[in-house]
Formats: C-alpha cells, sequence, structure tokens
C-alpha cells in the first residue's frame, strides 16, 4: 500500500496569524513539518493543502522551493481541500497532520500506519488514545472511506474538521487508537503552535537542543521538558483547538 501524508496549513491563523512561516532555527515551521514527516518510513509522499487565499501564496511558494506538491482549496471547507489533494495522489492510505505541529515525530507516524494496517481498520487517531501530547497528533485513513466523508458530510464542522464524519460514524467505520508508547504519555504537554507561547517552548526546544528537523527525535523533546519545568511552564495555559 502506498501513503500520502497530507498536512494541512493556512497563513490566517486568528490567535497566531502567519504561525506556519514563522521562523523555527534556521528554517521555518513548515520547513520542519515537511522534513519531519518525510522522515516517516511508510510516507510515500508529502503534500500540503493550503486555502486558494491570496494570503497563503507563500506557502505555495515555500512547497515549489522543497519541490513537493501544495493544493489549494477553500479557507473553511478543509475536507474539501483534502478532496483535491486525493485527485493529486494514488495513494491507497492518507495520514492526516496540521501543520502546526514542527516537532511531529516520524516513528509516531509509522506507528499509525502500522496500528490501520494490523486491524485493517477504516480510520486511527492518536487522540483517541488521550496520553499523546498535543503536537504528536496524527490520523490515518483509508483513501476510499475519506473519499466518501467528502462527498456525504453536510454539517459545516465536518467540512472544517476533516475527519469528524469519520468518526461520527462507528457503526459504519471502524475507528480505534493509536496505543500511546510509554516515552510519549505527557498529555500534560504542548509542542504544537497555536498560540505565542508556544511558538516560544517549540523555540527554546529547537534552540537549546541545537538539533535540526531530521534529527531530534520525540523522546528528546518531551524528555527535554521533563527535565525543564520552567520551559513546558511557558504555554501550559494555552487551551487548545482545532486548526484548518
Amino acid at each position: 500500500m502506498t501513503v500520502a501524508l497530507i498536512a494541512q496549513a493556512r497563513m490566517g491563523s486568528s490567535r497566531l496569524p502567519g504561525k506556519t512561516l514563522e521562523p523555527l532555527g534556521s528554517e521555518t515551521v513548515l520547513d520542519w513539518v515537511v522534513t519531519r514527516s518525510q522522515l516517516a518510513d511508510h510516507v510515500d509522499e508529502v503534500i500540503v493543502a493550503t486555502s486558494d487565499d491570496p494570503l497563503d501564496d507563500p506557502i505555495e511558494q515555500l512547497c515549489r522551493n522543497l519541490d513537493i506538491e501544495c493544493v489549494r482549496g477553500d479557507p473553511l471547507d478543509v475536507l474539501d481541500r483534502y478532496r483535491v489533494a486525493l485527485i493529486r495522489t494514488k495513494a491507497d492510505e492518507i495520514v492526516r497532520i496540521t501543520a502546526d505541529c514542527p516537532l511531529i515525530d516520524p516513528d509516531i507516524v509509522d506507528l499509525a500506519i502500522e496500528t490501520r494496517r494490523k486491524s485493517d481498520f477504516d480510520y486511527v487517531s492518536t487522540s483517541l488514545d488521550g496520553r499523546y501530547p498535543r503536537g504528536l497528533d496524527v490520523e490515518v485513513v483509508r483513501r476510499s472511506v475519506l473519499e466518501a466523508a467528502a462527498i456525504e458530510a453536510i454539517d459545516p464542522d465536518e467540512r472544517e474538521h476533516v475527519t469528524l464524519f469519520v468518526y461520527r460514524h462507528p457503526e459504519r467505520f471502524t475507528c480505534a487508537p493509536v496505543v500511546c508508547p510509554s516515552w510519549a504519555r505527557h498529555p500534560e504537554l504542548r509542542i504544537t503552535v497555536d498560540e505565542g507561547p508556544d511558538l516560544e517552548v517549540v523555540r527554546r526546544i529547537v534552540d537549546e537542543l541545537g538539533i535540526d528537523a531530521t534529527s531530534l527525535r520525540g523522546e528528546e523533546v518531551l524528555s527535554f521538558l521533563i527535565e525543564h519545568p520552567e520551559i513546558a511552564a511557558i504555554n501550559k495555559d494555552v487551551a487548545h483547538r482545532h486548526v484548518s
């Protein structure tokens, strides 16, 4: 089976505008997302799904520079962006992540893919386990299931939150958690970038560990935050929200 990882990204965040292209080390947040996604053994291609808002033109330009596919569509109908991405790929399995997770862990991506394949689930997610830190979020869905969602979903929430239609229908689709490894069981931590304090935490991690996107391991990141509670505390009061 072939796998396409599709990362949704846009510049128009209400909490932290332009966060996708904020500097992180010597690169940008999106550079980190793409590079780390490509490190997953089971991922065959990476696609960025952004909006057709002119604000997102720089995202498309960065994708050209990185030589990866970029698709564009409605700013709010994120599910339709994924439908457009499916037209561009022949992949059998789709990994969904958001581009505010620059420290996404390739091993967790592979674990999610392996979990779906092992029992031939329609959909698996780290969020269904409930023990992962924010920022290691990964979903894997069978292509045909995502295609069905793109055709049938009507609720605006289901159009904005790409897989909501799928896990709202457990009677139709088999859904399962990606069981969290012991090293990652820190739901109290945030390594995503949703607000300014989040970006500060991620920058502190990257700057103080002095490692680039290809060599930083998720276990190192969480160990660092546990050993430096003063850094982990910077974004502890940020409330999580879904992004598009």
